[in-house]
């Protein structure tokens, strides 16, 4: 089985600046999206160091085995926020700074995917989109009891601030999931600017459309996210599992 990637990023209609990070390689099978804090100076350096940390970490190491996979991923986010934190301290002009990130990686039979933040991973399968990814902010956490209300600085702190991403505090806890790959499935990690502008439906409209042409697909994706008022940078980053 192949992997065809493809990738895109924009500035959207709204923003000055990029603060999205993108990364990939077919031929390692490895992919990075990295969407710097919104509101926060250094967005676009946080994203950066995201994105180079892990790719580097995966290039440096010649093999690994399936069963290494999951504590390189976090040992890489580990190193990674360990440099985008202490950037944030010893430059106190970026305190705060941090990043979302989406990594995936294709190994013989199996996809793995490590998530922190607020960018999302889907799968499109069969004419079907799936949400692999569990947005890591307010809103979520209250609603499923793994942060009480209560216990927030701010109470009144909006629903859509994020309480995991890389950088904002010495450790970074994320989630990781592993699928079994097979041909077909069509993997999208994307920036919130593509979500917060568009709805799942017409995600899995435009793939199923245009699903066997990656690059236009994510095009297409990109312009209707600017179309529908493109508030935010837009990330997006197609893989196809190919063969039999």
């Amino acid at each position: 089985m192949q992997i065809r990637m493809a990738g895109v990023t924009h500035i959207g209609r709204r923003r000055k600046n990029n603060q999205d990070s993108l990364f990939f390689d077919e031929g390692h099978g490895i992919a990075v999206v990295a969407d710097g804090i919104g509101g926060r100076k250094g967005g676009e350096i946080a994203s950066t160091l995201v994105v180079e940390g892990v790719r580097d970490a995966f290039l440096a190491s010649d093999v690994i085995r399936h069963e290494e996979i999951t504590p390189f991923l976090a040992s890489a986010v580990d190193t990674v926020n360990a440099s985008v934190f202490g950037f944030g301290r010893n430059n106190p002009d970026y305190a705060g700074l941090g990043s979302t990130m989406e990594c995936i990686f294709f190994s013989g039979d199996m996809v793995y995917i490590a998530h922190v933040g607020d960018s999302r991973t889907y799968l499109y399968d069969d004419g079907q989109l799936f949400l692999l990814t569990l947005d890591h902010n307010v809103e979520n956490f209250v609603e499923r009891g793994l942060v009480h209300r209560d216990s927030l600085q701010d109470p009144k702190i909006r629903g859509a601030a994020l309480v995991k991403a890389v950088g904002l505090t010495p450790r970074c806890e994320m989630d990781i999931c592993r699928i079994k790959r097979r041909p077909g499935q069509i993997y999208l990690s994307c920036s919130d600017g593509l979500t917060s502008m568009i709805d799942d439906r017409e995600i899995a409209t435009l793939l199923g459309v245009h699903g066997e042409n990656l690059h236009k697909a994510a095009g297409v994706l990109l312009d209707a996210a600017n179309h529908a008022g493109g508030r935010d940078n837009i990330t997006v980053l197609l893989a196809r599992v190919e063969g039999r």
